[in-house]
């Protein structure tokens, strides 16, 4: 991993140790994506702007209160048309924090709650760990966001990894 891997997962682990006594207390599975959790898998990015935790709708609900006084409460997620979601943006120190509650996606004339399907656990510290998707997971989920920033990472799955391959529909 070259030295802006490394410093980009310090400043993931970071994030996820200022927000791991919140994290803590959920009810419910959360789970790190997006560039977050890509870089957590080994996959190298030269930069992310935030932390997205993808959680329950009363998950999403606590950490919104838990968190309030850390909210930034003039920003819109973009593409309104395409996602739906109990969502809260956080700001820690010059850490940013979104939280996707009960994220549904807008696909195929019909929206559709986001379910991750394979996980696995990543070590932040010897008190805290996350899931995140397996990155056959991860390429699933950007190709359904069908976004160009999203089909640029599911690219970079299939660039840097050997045995992740595109289902040809079969």
């Amino acid at each position: 991993m070259q030295a802006y891997g490394i410093v980009m997962v310090e400043r993931i682990q970071k994030s996820i140790e200022i927000i791991a006594d919140g994290l803590a207390q959920l009810q419910d599975t959360c789970y790190v994506v997006g560039s977050s959790a890509l870089v957590l898998a080994g996959i190298e990015l030269e930069n992310i702007d935030d932390v997205d935790l993808l959680t329950s709708n009363r998950d999403a609900a606590f950490l919104k209160q838990l968190w309030k006084t850390n909210r930034l409460d003039n920003y819109s997620p973009a593409h309104a048309d395409k996602f739906l979601s109990n969502f809260g943006r956080f700001k820690f120190d010059e850490i940013l924090i979104e939280v996707m509650g009960e994220l549904k996606v807008f696909h195929e004339n019909a929206w559709q709650i986001l379910s991750i399907n394979a996980w696995q656990e990543v070590v932040i510290n010897e008190k805290v760990s996350v899931k995140i998707p397996t990155l056959t997971e991860q390429y699933r989920i950007f190709t359904l966001f069908g976004r160009e920033k999203d089909l640029k990472k599911a690219n970079l799955i299939l660039q840097q990894t050997k045995y992740i391959q595109p289902s040809n529909g079969n």
